[in-house]
């Protein structure tokens, strides 16, 4: 498949993508499709079979897990240069996690069958598809770290620096609602909203609808250090 000049620069954001070698990175978009999801539309679901790798080109998405009473709650979410899917596909499992378009997404998909035959020809890249398990688990302990943080401010604060890292908005903005944002620090909407103010009184962060964006990175990461 023909790539464009935006579609490799969307790539690159990705460290895990950036550091391979060139023969894995032609090898591996050689097996690409592309596909686009409307807001909302889910790229796979928990208890789907592992079918491929995605690679966000443009867009964004959130990430869901199932709690023991069955409710869903969004963990985590990212936007250009984040590829997901590789755990479950790598263990033959079904998926762990959903995958769902926050508004309008492109992807590269890499489906499973081209990807078995990838490996199969190239034994060596099986190393390279760990790198990014390794990755993406990284990205998941961090998130866990953060959540044992003690003080509702603080883990609003740590979890705001997370997702100000990965936001693809050229402005800054990170689409992300109060509901989901108080689901990813384990606090009452009510908490969250009282810690949101008062971040907003001190002119660290800037609220709109469905949105945030941060004011002062610095003195956000100096609070998290006191």
């Amino acid at each position: 498949m023909a790539l464009i000049e935006t579609d490799l620069d969307a790539l690159q954001e990705s460290s895990w993508f950036k550091t391979r070698s060139p023969a894995f990175q032609d090898a591996l978009l050689r097996s690409a499709v592309r596909r686009t999801y409307g807001a909302d539309e889910a790229l796979f679901v928990q208890g789907d079979p592992a079918n491929g790798i995605h690679a966000v080109l443009d867009g964004s998405v959130k990430i869901t897990v199932p709690a023991d009473d069955g409710q869903e709650f969004v963990i985590h979410q990212e936007g250009r240069g984040f590829w997901i899917g590789d755990l479950a596909l790598f263990a033959t499992a079904h998926r762990l996690i959903s995958v769902v378009a926050t508004r309008p997404t492109e992807t590269l998909f890499f489906p499973a069958s081209r990807l078995e035959r990838l490996v199969q020809d190239s034994p060596d890249f099986v190393r390279d598809f760990y790198a990014l398990s390794h990755e993406n688990m990284q990205k998941a302990l961090r998130i866990v770290a953060n959540l044992a943080v003690t003080g509702t401010e603080k883990r609003l604060v740590l979890r705001l620096l997370h997702l100000d890292e990965v936001t693809s908005d050229a402005e800054g903005w990170i689409p992300v609602s109060q509901e989901e944002l108080a689901a990813m620090i384990a606090v009452s909407a009510p908490t969250l909203h009282r810690a949101l103010h008062r971040l907003i009184e001190l002119d660290l962060i800037e609220g709109g609808y469905g949105r945030l964006r941060l004011k002062d990175r610095r003195a956000l990461v100096a609070s998290c250090q006191s």
